[in-house]
C-alpha cells in the first residue's frame, strides 16, 4: 500500500459585505494566508496526526493563527494529489474556519501579526480570493453557499 500524508487547512475569509457574507455583489472575499520565510503563501494548516480527529487538527490551526474554531466547523473540500516516485499520496482537507469582519483582525502595515507557532514564525496576510489556487476557490464557494455562522468572531 502506498503511504499517504494528510494535511488539514483552515479557510478563514473576510467578506466584502459583513452584513451579508454570502453576497458577492461587492466582490469576492479575501482569504487568510500564511507563509514561513520565502515559502509560497497558502492557507494555514497542519499535518494530521495518526488517530487525530480532523476537528482537533483544525482547532490547532485556528489557535496558531489567533482564532477560535467555529462550533459548526465543517470540511468544505478534499483534494488528493497522486503519489510520485519518492513522494507519498497527499490528501488535503479544507475546513471552514468561518468569516471575520475587517475590524476584528488588526492589521500591521499590509500584513497581519505573526502567528503563535514555535519555533517558526509565520507571516499572515489577506489575499484576494481570485489570486488563490483552484482548491481554495472550491472551498470558498462551498463556504459562501452556506455561511457557517451568522455572526463573525475574532
Amino acid at each position: 500500500m502506498t503511504p499517504a500524508l494528510a494535511r488539514v487547512e483552515l479557510l478563514v475569509w473576510r467578506p466584502a459585505n459583513p452584513g451579508d457574507p454570502g453576497d458577492l455583489a461587492a466582490g469576492w472575499p479575501e482569504v487568510l494566508q500564511v507563509r514561513a520565510g520565502a515559502s509560497p503563501w497558502r492557507l494555514p494548516g497542519v499535518a494530521l496526526r495518526a488517530g487525530e480527529p480532523v476537528r482537533a487538527a483544525a482547532a490547532r490551526v485556528a489557535y496558531a493563527v489567533g482564532l477560535t474554531l467555529p462550533a459548526r466547523a465543517r470540511v468544505l473540500s478534499a483534494h488528493r494529489q497522486r503519489a510520485t516516485p519518492g513522494s507519498p499520496v497527499r490528501l488535503t482537507l479544507v475546513v471552514d474556519g468561518g468569516w471575520v469582519a475587517a475590524l476584528e483582525v488588526p492589521l500591521l502595515a499590509s500584513n497581519l501579526a505573526s502567528c503563535r507557532c514555535q519555533p517558526a514564525t509565520h507571516h499572515r496576510r489577506w489575499a484576494h480570493a481570485e489570486t488563490t489556487n483552484p482548491a481554495t476557490l472550491d472551498a470558498l464557494r462551498a463556504a459562501l453557499s452556506h455561511p457557517a455562522r451568522e455572526n463573525s468572531q475574532p
